[in-house]
């Protein structure tokens, strides 16, 4: 084995021991893992995924991709369930590493550079915190997209033509979110026109057959979401009331936190060199997604946290190219014999400002998991209440309430075609904050509620210490921990 494939190894193996060491700091998984989780417990049983959910929403169709968790349900039949949501995600967004270092490498035919890369895209903070113990599926579709480039950079080989659509195509049918490559691949070919470069004829042709093959395919796979939605399933159904939480205000400093400071500066200076100055269709190929993802954002048609980790990942192999064309330049100056200074700066700082927040926000996402008591008042409910009882829980806590217990909730984070999300939003919000007991109990019995959970999660979501209204009367407190359960006894008789 070749020292920088050694060295290559190194720094994947330590960055799936970095990421699984946070991964089993709890051993729940995070809020938003516990969909995954039901949809390939479902699979393993019945060979099926719940696309007629009788428990989200107290009822309702889900749409969406069931491929990445069938591919997950396959190791499930070795490991235990949670292990293999903790465990392959991991694997999968770490596998990103090798491919930037195989895109570095193509772009700067640098050895040293490309491990550098490497290694920054190591500690993307906003990749990894929102990727080890969520079982998302960005773990899949960041690397795959970027796999995808580096197919395309070679396309002029007749087998990487063939790697490139595979590859592509598969992307298409996992996720919506697959038209980020296809829109960069669009700006791609339209730059090289203003550029007047000229383009290879399988590029042009493989873009436009993307092109129609993504939009045919997403009709066919979200119909039902176009006729009910309209041009509003881009923000998927998502309730005004919560819109600004999904599409926020960003800035440079959260660039910097969210992307580190080396690589937003290093792949900021190379797209404004090769954009303004210089001349390169890799570089365009990469700045090309970045573009797209820019003018998605600006438009608040992709969630900003969703843009930095793709955007990160472009980036940090960008570095690659200004970290060579930094030392390059060096050697021309009388610092040159400095260089292992300025390198020792480069991880210094590269410490500070990635790695650093890579462990802070880690931590910090481990510390919202669910908790002991939160996890013991689910199993309450799922030993002491019916099956068809729906229960009052916060937003996120939606899916796990599903999955735990397998009851009913009021609302979740899968808005697309759910019922009235926004009005659903307002009740379950009047449930938790409301002053008055009457307001209360005609939301609960309007969705015939019969328990409310009140765990740390509702009072970070709706900013409370306790529930208002509660009397002995109407109210019996049946799980006293930290994490509290009310039955709800009383009906508003309407006149």
């Amino acid at each position: 084995m070749k020292k920088y494939t050694k060295i290559l190894v190194l720094i994947f193996l330590l960055t799936l021991a970095f990421r699984l060491y946070f991964a089993f700091q709890t051993p729940n998984l995070n809020h938003e893992a516990y969909y995954e989780l039901r949809q390939v417990r479902s699979i393993k049983e019945t060979g099926l995924p719940i696309f007629q959910d009788p428990l989200s929403y107290e009822g309702r169709t889900s749409l969406f991709s069931p491929i990445y968790h069938y591919f997950l349900a396959l190791f499930s039949f070795i490991f235990p369930m949670t292990w293999i949501l903790k465990i392959i995600p991991n694997i999968l967004a770490s596998s990103l590493i090798i491919i930037n270092f195989l895109l570095a490498k193509k772009i700067t035919r640098s050895q040293n550079a490309s491990l550098f890369c490497a290694f920054i895209s190591a500690f993307i903070p906003i990749f990894i915190t929102e990727t080890f113990n969520t079982s998302s599926i960005y773990s899949l579709l960041v690397p795959l997209t970027f796999l995808s480039l580096y197919f395309f950079m070679n396309i002029h080989k007749k087998k990487f033509l063939v790697y490139f659509l595979i590859t592509a195509a598969f992307l298409i049918f996992i996720h919506p979110y697959s038209s980020l490559l296809v829109l960069g691949l669009i700006i791609y070919i339209i730059s090289l026109s203003l550029e007047q470069l000229k383009s290879r004829k399988q590029e042009t042709e493989s873009v436009l057959f993307l092109t129609f093959l993504s939009i045919w395919i997403h009709l066919i796979l979200y119909k039902k979401a176009f006729l009910k939605h309209g041009p509003y399933v881009i923000w998927q159904n998502i309730p005004p009331a919560i819109m600004s939480l999904y599409f926020t205000q960003t800035n440079v400093l959260e660039a910097i936190i969210k992307i580190g400071l080396i690589p937003l500066i290093f792949g900021v200076y190379v797209i404004y060199r090769y954009i303004f100055k210089e001349k390169d269709k890799k570089i365009y190929l990469l700045a090309s997604l970045a573009l797209a993802l820019f003018f998605l954002v600006w438009f608040r048609l992709l969630q900003p946290n969703i843009a930095f980790i793709f955007l990160g990942t472009i980036l940090a192999v960008l570095f690659a190219q200004g970290y060579g064309s930094f030392f390059r330049y060096l050697k021309t100056t009388k610092l040159a014999k400095h260089k292992n200074k300025f390198i020792v700066l480069f991880i210094l700082v590269f410490i500070i400002t990635s790695v650093i927040p890579s462990f802070y926000f880690s931590l910090e996402k481990v510390k919202q998991a669910p908790s002991k008591t939160d996890m013991q008042a689910f199993n309450w409910l799922k030993n002491n209440t019916e099956k068809d009882t729906v229960i009052a829980v916060s937003l996120k806590e939606g899916h796990i309430l599903n999955t735990i217990t397998q009851r009913k909730n009021i609302l979740d984070t899968n808005f697309l075609l759910a019922p009235d999300p926004a009005e659903r939003f307002d009740d379950l919000n009047t449930i938790y904050t409301s002053q008055y007991k009457t307001a209360a109990i005609s939301v609960l019995n309007k969705y015939d509620v019969k328990y409310i959970l009140f765990s740390d999660s509702a009072r970070s979501e709706f900013n409370i210490d306790q529930l208002n209204y509660l009397d002995d009367e109407c109210f019996e407190l049946i799980f006293d921990n930290k994490t509290k359960i009310y039955r709800s006894l009383c009906r508003v008789e309407e006149i």
